[in-house]
Formats: C-alpha cells, structure tokens, sequence
C-alpha cells in the first residue's frame, strides 16, 4: 500500500486497525494530492468505516444514499417501520427505518451494493447461473448472458413475453444477491410495517408480481404492507438538506408518491397434504371465506383503500409473527390486494431445471391472470 501510495500520489488511502502505525511509509502525508483518512475501527458502533466509504464514494445527494434519509423521514411520518427495497442496473439497495419514540432520531441502516446490480455491463458466471435459477424459460448460459447485456443497452425494449420473463429473472437473482449481502443486518429482521420497493423493471408486471418478486427471495413469516414508489421520488426528497422542510413536503405528498401493492401474509410451519385450515376476510363488503393450502399462493380482491380484518383458523400450530392457531390482521388493499403467501419458508424450489421452471411460470401466471382478470 506504501509502495503505491508513493507511485499514484492521487489516489487516496484510508487506513483503519493496525494500518494507522507507521504513516512515515507513506511519504510527504500532507503534500501528496490524495488524501491519507485514519478511519475507525472495521467492527467500531453503528459501523462508521462504511459510512465513511459510502460518503467518499458517492456525492451528498446521490439517490443511493439520500433515499436512506428519505425513508427516515417517512418512518417519522407515518410512525411505522419501513424497508425499501431498490434494484437498480448498476447497484441495488436496501434500507430500513424505525421510528424514534418522543420525537428523537430514527434509526437507520443503509446498504448498497453493486454486486447486486440487475444487469451489471459484464455478467459473470454468478450472475448468469442466478438468473437461470428463476428464469420460467428455456435458455443457456450464452443467451442469458447477451440477454443481460441487451437489458442493459436497451433497458425498455422487449417489454413483453419473454422480455418480462427475463426482467423478473434478473430481479430475483440481483435481490437474492442484495439480501446475502445484509444477511447480517437483518439476520434477526422482524416483518417490517410497510415494504416500499422501486425498479425500473416493475413498469411492465401486474402489481401482485411486484410483491411475489420479493417474497419469492425475502422469506419471513408474518404481514406487511407492500407498495410501490411508482415515480421513483423517494430518494429525491432525500436530498433536501433541511429536516423540517422534507417532513413537510414528505407529508404533503406521501398519498401521491407511494402506490399501494396491498398487504402480503406469510404463515410458516404448514404441513403438506392437506388443508390448512381457512382463511375469512372481514370488510364492508360482508365475509370471504377461503380454504388454505399448504404449498400455493391465495389472492384476495382488496381494493386500494379498503381495510379489513383478516381472520385466520389453522388446524395445527404455525408461526405467523407469534405461534397460535388463530389469528386475526388488519390488512389494506391495493392494487394487488391480499396476497396469502402458504409456501415453504425458507423457499424449497425443486433441482430439476425443467420442474422449477413450470413451478415458477405457475406461482407468477397465477398472480399474472388474477390481476388482469
């Protein structure tokens, strides 16, 4: 590092731990162009190294950073805990916030990851054999492979058919790389109130899509809300340097910005074979009685803006926030409705490419058919 430091005296050099010692290796510390940081410790509280890398590698107001503070912000004002979920082209990002009690400082954590890009400019084998574990169609690594690079070229063209097929692949595959990368953030991760996400790839799928993508990949048990960041403004009223002024403006268009997808339910510990138990959805419009079965996917009529209570029986005992047999969640509507999510969690997909294939093309034509019907 001295050897280079000496060589490319415009590259800065950040040195955390033991590396602090001996900055005489360096040379002339004070009249080389690239800065030399003493930064903190690697394992220091609330782990300032990454936000000191994240601060020089990004610029105040880029969208990947100031939309940390912008869900902050949102957590405040609307008292719930919120996790926004952004797959981008070329980073993705995921971000959770808990309201403070008494006005104090939400808490926080940002991560953001390139490896977990959607379509990186130059997919290697990780990526390419990612994508053809959730692809619903026949392909090779080759196709997929110039697939991607023309998704990244061209990210509007082939919108439909088989160009949906790829864009949802490529979602999942990038979101399961983003969530291996915060495993350890959200290792003991409780559902969050409200799950806001926003790609560039949601804009040609059916709402109910959008939810299945990320619960196919982000297996809890428990109910939360989904919605979508239709016009990709989050992290734009991030940027807004004055607290008071991006609450204001937060609370004045949150209705707007924020399209409800509706509210996902996630019961673990089914056993297979046989009915569930069942499920009935309390609201204005009388009872709908449901029959659960462990292993498939139920999709509720809830339209945006409709509440209602819905009212679980399960013949054996199941996890669903606590264990119980019975459970009652206030559930909201959306575009995509009450999404009762009966598979396995974690998510047991089968090795036979052939079977995983009509598996999934099965789940997500469901859910496709259901929100054109």
């Amino acid at each position: 590092m001295a050897a280079v430091a000496q060589r490319r005296p415009t590259v800065p050099v950040i040195l955390a731990g033991a590396m602090v010692e001996g900055l005489e290796a360096f040379g002339d510390v004070a009249g080389r162009p690239g800065e030399v940081i003493l930064a903190p410790a690697v394992h220091a509280p609330g782990d300032p190294l990454t936000t000191l890398l994240t601060e020089l590698a990004l610029p105040d107001d880029d969208p990947r950073r100031t939309i940390g503070v912008a869900t902050g912000t949102l957590a405040e004002v609307l008292a719930r805990r919120i996790e926004v979920i952004v797959l981008g082209h070329d980073a993705s990002v995921r971000v959770s916030a808990t309201p403070a009690g008494g006005g104090g400082t939400p808490t926080i954590d940002l991560a953001i990851v390139p490896a977990a890009a959607v379509a990186p400019s130059d997919p290697d084998d990780v990526v390419v054999d990612g994508v053809l574990l959730w692809s619903t169609t026949v392909s090779d690594r080759h196709r997929i492979r110039d697939r991607l690079r023309e998704l990244r070229i061209a990210p509007w063209a082939d919108p439909a058919g088989d160009g949906a097929a790829l864009r949802m692949a490529a979602s999942r595959a990038a979101l399961v790389r983003l969530v291996a990368a915060t495993a350890a953030e959200y290792a003991d991760d409780i559902p969050p109130d409200l799950v806001i996400t926003s790609s560039g790839t949601w804009s040609t799928v059916p709402a109910p899509t959008v939810a299945l993508t990320i619960v196919d990949v982000v297996r809890r048990s428990g109910a939360s809300q989904f919605a979508l960041d239709h016009a990709r403004v989050l992290a734009v009223l991030g940027a807004i340097p004055d607290a008071d002024e991006r609450r204001s403006v937060v609370q004045d268009l949150v209705d707007d910005m924020l399209a409800p997808l509706g509210t996902v339910v996630t019961p673990a510990g089914l056993r297979a074979g046989r009915s569930a138990g069942s499920l009935t959805v309390h609201s204005e419009g009388g009872a709908s009685p449901v029959d659960l079965m462990p292993g498939g996917l139920e999709l509720v009529d809830l339209a945006p803006g409709q509440s209602a209570v819905a009212e679980f029986r399960f013949r054996d005992t199941v996890r669903l926030a606590t264990r119980g047999r019975h459970f009652e969640v206030q559930v909201a509507g959306g575009l995509g409705g009450l999404l009762v999510d009966l598979r396995d969690v974690p998510l047991r997909l089968p090795e036979r490419a052939d079977r995983r294939r009509d598996l999934l093309s099965a789940w997500q034509s469901a859910l496709w058919t259901g929100a054109e019907g």
